[in-house]
C-alpha cells in the first residue's frame, strides 16, 4: 500500500514539473501564430497593393502555402500531444519536431523560424526576411517582395511604405496623423493623395474614392465614424488599419481566416 501511495505521488510530482513546460509551449505556439497572422495580412497588401516588378502568381503561392500552415497548426482549438509532434502538410512533409521548441517548416522545407516564441528570424515562403529580431519591438520589417516597411516596429512616431516604397503615414501610432494613398494627388499637386489628415479621429473627414460607371476615378469627403475610429494603440498595426482602407472599396482578402480558432464565440448577438 505505501509503495503504491509512494509511485503516485512521485507520478503526480512528475506530471507537475511538466505543466509549466506544456504551459510555456502553448504560448509559443499562440506567439508563432500571432507571428503567422501578421504575416497574412503582409502577404495580403502586398498581394492588393504591387509594386511594379512583383510577381503576383508567386505572390499567392506565398499566401497559399501560409494557408495551409495556418490550417494545420493554428485553425485546431488544442494541439494534442500527438500532433504537436507529428503535424504534416497534404504533401507528406513534417511542419515541426516539436511545435512546442523547435523550428517550423513550410511545405516546401523552408524555415519559417528556427524557434517559436523567441528571439528568431522570421522568413516568408520564398525565403526573404519578414524581420530578423521578430521578438524586439523596434526591429525592421519588410514586404515579402523585400521592400521596407518600417524601420521600426512596433513604435510610435515612425515612418511606413506601401511595398512600391511609396508613404503609408509618418505618423504611425497617433490617431490624427497624416495618411497617403498609394498614387499622386489626383489633382495634378506635387506628392501623394491624401487618406486623412486627421485619421482615426471622430467626425474629422477623409478622402474617399469612388469610382464612375466609366472608370473615372473622383474623390468626395466623408466623416470618420465607427469602425473608422482608432486609438494611438491600434495605428500601431499600420497593415491592419490598411486592409480596413482596402476593404472600403470591397477589396478582398482572407486575412480573416488568420484569427485564432480559439476565441470566444459563443454569446454573440444576430
Amino acid at each position: 500500500m505505501n509503495c503504491t501511495r509512494i509511485f503516485a505521488l512521485i507520478a503526480l510530482l512528475g506530471l507537475a514539473s511538466e505543466l509549466p513546460a506544456a504551459s510555456n509551449g502553448s504560448a509559443n505556439v499562440s506567439s508563432a501564430c500571432a507571428t503567422v497572422e501578421f504575416m497574412g495580412k503582409m502577404i495580403s497588401l502586398n498581394i492588393l497593393l504591387p509594386a511594379d516588378y512583383d510577381d503576383i502568381n508567386a505572390l499567392y503561392d506565398m499566401q497559399d502555402s501560409l494557408a495551409e500552415l495556418n490550417l494545420l497548426v493554428c485553425q485546431p482549438v488544442i494541439l494534442t500531444g500527438y500532433s504537436r509532434g507529428n503535424s504534416r502538410y497534404n504533401n507528406g512533409s513534417l511542419i515541426s519536431t516539436d511545435l512546442y521548441h523547435d523550428a517550423w517548416y513550410y511545405r516546401d522545407g523552408q524555415v519559417v523560424f528556427a524557434e517559436p516564441g523567441e528571439d528568431s528570424t522570421i522568413y516568408y515562403p520564398n525565403g526573404r526576411v519578414m524581420a530578423h529580431h521578430w521578438m524586439h519591438g523596434d526591429q525592421a520589417i519588410f514586404w515579402p517582395n523585400g521592400s521596407l516597411a518600417t524601420n521600426y516596429f512596433w513604435a510610435f512616431d515612425v515612418t511606413w511604405y506601401y511595398p512600391d516604397a511609396q508613404i503609408i503615414t509618418y505618423e504611425s501610432g497617433y490617431s490624427g496623423g497624416r495618411w497617403f494613398y498609394p498614387f499622386p494627388r489626383l489633382d495634378g499637386g506635387i506628392g501623394q493623395e491624401v487618406i486623412s489628415s486627421e485619421w482615426g479621429t471622430e467626425d474629422e473627414s477623409f478622402s474617399y474614392l469612388n469610382f464612375t460607371a466609366t472608370g473615372s476615378l473622383f474623390t468626395s469627403r466623408e466623416r470618420i465614424r465607427r469602425k473608422l475610429i482608432f486609438d494611438d494603440f491600434e495605428l500601431l498595426d499600420v497593415p491592419g488599419v490598411l486592409l480596413l482602407i482596402t476593404r472600403l472599396y470591397q477589396y478582398g482578402d482572407i486575412a480573416k481566416d488568420y484569427a485564432p480558432a480559439d476565441i470566444n464565440i459563443t454569446g454573440v448577438p444576430f
